[in-house]
């Protein structure tokens, strides 16, 4: 499961925190201030470049950033949401 670790690296990178201890249980919206609108875009962009994938903003949702295993659901499956 590379991509998890790639996402604890962009998190941590996008977020400046420590995400080694990162679960899919592990809350993030409204949990970690340092999540907020801005590192969100920042966020998209960047698991865009890495992942290369295409996220439909129209469909997204906050939910998506709720738990750490929500947002690795994001990335497996993109074209779900």
């Amino acid at each position: 499961m590379e991509y998890i670790q790639q996402l604890k690296n962009v998190l941590s990178e996008i977020l400046n925190i420590d995400t080694s201890k990162f679960i899919s249980s592990t809350k993030l919206l409204g949990e970690i201030s340092e999540l907020d609108s801005m590192s969100i875009v920042l966020l998209l962009i960047e698991l865009e470049k890495c992942f290369v994938l295409k996220v439909d903003i129209e469909h997204l949702e906050a939910q998506h950033f709720e738990t750490f295993g929500s947002l690795t659901s994001l990335i497996k499956n993109p074209s779900a949401i």
